[in-house]
């Protein structure tokens, strides 16, 4: 396992950071801290998590498994989704994220969470006051690092010059959705990021899970997918024929490294000397140990070369990319 500086801080993550959206839900609780436990024996010291996983129930296993080494351990968990019905139990504004750190801290039963994010955007939030809060966060000594996901290049600017202008902490890395068949933040996110020295820790990267090649164009979804299971996000953005052929396509070269397909797949996340750690989200110790092969893969010029002919660079498979959850913006 190699281990990296998590951006402009000086902590170091391993190259793999164990995702854990499965965990209290279709991963049962037992099965999480035996994947969890086996991770650490493989190295791996970085885990995410959010608050709105499974309801809380994400962070109640992690801090169950890390109980007994919970200071081997980088966590990151996230702010901003519902917890519940009242008005102000969602949203990155001052009073939810005052609330909610503490309720993360009493699920993950520790004292400080070292990497919190802003999960997403929020658009009736100033970021001035969202970045307020998490410096207080900071200052209390309950969060150690700050940072965000699922914002866009000029989001994280704004945010950088915001904390900079006003002496307040500083965003170290972000989260971004990346993979071969969606290569959208090789366009401005990832050269900002590397100019500006911030870690990049990108989530889906095996498509949520359309790069494993289980998923054929124009058939039925395999028993047990995540598609089969009508998983929202994945019915409503990856569902894509043209994604489907790709990694059909791939399976030839992720077979002449002797690996599979979600193996190359990492690996080609891996490849980008832009990024700090790759998150993988297994749901069985099966999925975790597959994983865990990326490591010994070594993605090729001609590999590249291959890859590019497939999707070009900073760009994506077929025609547009809906995803409701993070519309266009603009028009």
């Amino acid at each position: 396992m190699e281990y990296n500086t998590l951006g402009r801080a000086g902590v170091k993550v391993s190259s793999l950071c164990l995702g854990t959206m499965m965990f209290g839900g279709p991963t049962n609780e037992k099965d999480s801290i035996r994947i969890i436990h086996r991770a650490m024996d493989a190295g791996i010291n970085f885990l995410d998590t959010a608050n709105v996983y499974n309801g809380g129930e994400s962070e109640r296993v992690i801090g169950k498994a890390v109980s007994e080494n919970r200071d081997k351990w980088v966590i990151a968990t996230k702010v901003h989704g519902s917890m519940g019905d009242d008005v102000n139990e969602s949203g990155s504004h001052r009073f939810h994220i005052m609330s909610a750190v503490e309720a993360s801290l009493n699920r993950l039963g520790t004292d400080h969470i070292d990497v919190y994010y802003l999960h997403r955007w929020d658009a009736t939030t100033r970021i001035e006051e969202s970045l307020r809060a998490l410096d207080d966060c900071v200052r209390q000594g309950k969060v150690r690092y700050i940072a965000c996901s699922n914002f866009e290049a000029w989001r994280v600017c704004e945010a950088l010059w915001t904390s900079k202008s006003q002496s307040l902490e500083e965003f170290v890395c972000v989260q971004p959705l990346y993979n071969i068949v969606n290569r959208d933040i090789e366009v401005e996110l990832l050269p900002f990021c590397e100019k500006y020295s911030l870690g990049v820790v990108p989530y889906s990267p095996l498509a949520r899970g359309v790069l494993s090649g289980k998923y054929l164009p124009g058939q039925e979804p395999p028993e047990g997918s995540r598609a089969a299971r009508k998983d929202r996000r994945i019915l409503q953005t990856e569902l894509r024929d043209e994604s489907f052929e790709v990694a059909q396509q791939l399976i030839p070269l992720a077979e002449q490294h002797g690996k599979t397909l979600t193996q190359l797949a990492l690996a080609w996340v891996l490849a980008n000397s832009t990024i700090t750690s790759v998150i993988i989200g297994p749901r069985t110790m099966e999925q975790l140990e597959d994983n865990l092969g990326c490591l010994d893969c070594e993605i090729t010029e001609d590999d590249e070369q291959v890859i590019n002919q497939l999707v070009p660079s900073g760009e994506h498979t077929g025609k547009g990319y809906n995803d409701p959850a993070y519309p266009v913006l603009g028009r």
